[in-house]
């Protein structure tokens, strides 16, 4: 095996036990959704638009929320540039984020052939891409009563999403859930809301959505106020 491809979504939540691979690489690109990806000594969440990277031998899981959507790549070492000896996040390209679109779009429906060359290009831009901090990174279990929200705000990332709407629905009180946010991943609810809409309006933006209807998706109530935060998370993303 040199390359391989599969598109897989995931209805309920999935999680596989902890495991490694001594003869292959591994990528994930999450299309939507987000999954928990987990390592033997550290654990994040990756969200829709990014791409993960597992190396030979590295223990992990990812366990999937429901509604995702994720290309599951393995190859072999030679294949693919080798970014770290660590599981983490790869930077992507708006040639990248296209491609992926593309094979999206295609679904069981997908041409072997057409798929390959996309393949091939896809791997071809990895070269020019690098190991990331983990923006996400948790310091401890994620507590059940916020995956419901985590779900929400990356299957349809909206600005204006708060936690009083969850509030009765997670069996806690708004200031309960972002103290568990808080203690999770030592940001408060709205700079991590703040983040996974940019992160959405970042893919969108690269696979060639106009920013006008970018805002409108996100919640935003006008275009300039979308265009600063995001003109802004572009400079914090360049610098990272």
């Amino acid at each position: 095996m040199r390359l391989f491809h599969t598109l897989q979504s995931y209805a309920p939540t999935q999680e596989k036990a902890p495991h490694s691979h001594d003869d292959f690489v591994q990528l994930f690109y999450i299309h939507r959704g987000c999954g928990i990806a987990s390592s033997d000594d550290k654990r994040f969440l990756a969200v829709g638009g990014q791409l993960l990277w597992v190396p030979l031998h590295r223990l992990h899981y990812l366990k999937v929320l429901k509604d995702t959507r994720v290309s599951i790549i393995h190859a072999h070492p030679d294949v693919m540039p080798h970014f770290h000896d660590d599981m983490g996040v790869i930077s992507t390209n708006r040639l990248m984020v296209q491609v992926m679109a593309e094979i999206d779009a295609q679904g069981a429906e997908y041409d072997e052939a057409i798929q390959s060359h996309y393949l091939a290009v896809f791997i071809d831009q990895l070269k020019n891409q690098r190991y990331q901090n983990d923006t996400y990174q948790s310091h401890q279990d994620i507590d059940k009563r916020l995956l419901p929200i985590i779900e929400a705000l990356t299957i349809q990332p909206d600005i204006k999403l708060s936690l009083d709407s969850f509030a009765e629905h997670c069996g806690a009180s708004s200031r309960t859930l972002n103290r568990l946010f808080l203690a999770t991943f030592d940001q408060p609810f709205r700079e991590l809301r703040q983040q996974w809409v940019m992160e959405k309006a970042w893919q969108l933006s690269q696979a060639g959505v106009p920013h006008t209807d970018i805002a409108l998706d996100l919640g935003y109530n006008s275009l300039s106020a979308f265009s600063h935060a995001f003109n802004r998370f572009k400079l914090d993303k360049v610098l990272d």
